[in-house]
């Protein structure tokens, strides 16, 4: 749960709870302050949304999830506020979007709802027999779950995100120093990447690679900031001063 607005162990909820076991669930639910806190640990994260836009187009199914099949990897269901779901940036620290299959004209579910059907989904996918023993559980075929021993997790993405933006605005900076452009779609490419990595699930080692490149960005851009181009007018710079004297 993140940053619960209301207090969900008063007498409402415990009424609400209606056997040991939930009552259970309730005592020891997770309490971070923030998305990125509760997903630091997790492999991957399937957002639900119910809108249409360029960050909540669904890139999965629901019949394709599946529970993970290592307990090393640890996939989160991330669901809305009750009254305006998730905004942008919270889907986009998600690896996954996914919608419940429903007609236009029925609008949006219930959170509580919408939560016991996805739950419900993937209690189904678990043989019966297997039913109460997950471990046992081997994923159908097609199902949405990089399921690799040394899988990255979203935390160690952000990471990277964090150095790759720090690194852009070194690069932003050396292209004063040679004359040249600034990139102006900066924060449309970070969002991009980070789409697209959090979409992949690269190994712990894909991403030592990914570090390992950006190290070497970093340092030519320091290179140019330091050297003599900054003190020396650019070619480019050069004739646009002799042409402003003629």
């Amino acid at each position: 749960m993140v940053n619960p607005q209301c207090d969900f162990r008063g007498v409402e909820a415990q009424t609400m709870a209606a056997n040991v076991t939930s009552r259970s669930k309730l005592e020891h639910i997770r309490v971070t302050d923030t998305l990125p806190e509760a997903l630091k640990d997790c492999s991957m994260a399937v957002g639900f949304t119910r809108r249409s836009g360029i960050l909540r187009i669904p890139d999965t199914r629901l019949a394709n999830l599946c529970i993970p099949p290592l307990d090393s990897l640890n996939l989160a269901i991330v669901f809305g506020r009750e009254d305006r779901g998730l905004t942008n940036e919270e889907l986009m620290y998600c690896t996954h979007v996914c919608s419940i299959p429903s007609i236009q004209s029925a609008g949006s579910l219930n959170l509580s709802h919408a939560v016991a059907v996805v739950l419900s989904r993937l209690y189904e996918q678990i043989p019966h027999e297997q039913a109460h023993d997950p471990s046992n559980y081997v994923p159908i075929h097609s199902t949405s779950f990089k399921n690799l021993p040394g899988t990255a997790s979203i935390e160690a993405v952000e990471n990277l995100m964090r150095r790759w933006e720090l690194v852009l605005q070194a690069c932003n900076q050396a292209t004063v120093a040679l004359g040249i452009p600034n990139y102006r779609m900066q924060e449309r490419m970070l969002v991009h990447v980070r789409r697209m990595l959090l979409r992949t699930g690269p190994s712990l080692k894909e991403l030592g690679f990914l570090h390992g490149f950006l190290t070497m960005v970093e340092t030519v851009a320091s290179r140019i900031q330091t050297s003599q181009i900054t003190e020396k007018p650019h070619p480019y710079q050069a004739d646009a001063q002799s042409d402003k004297r003629s």
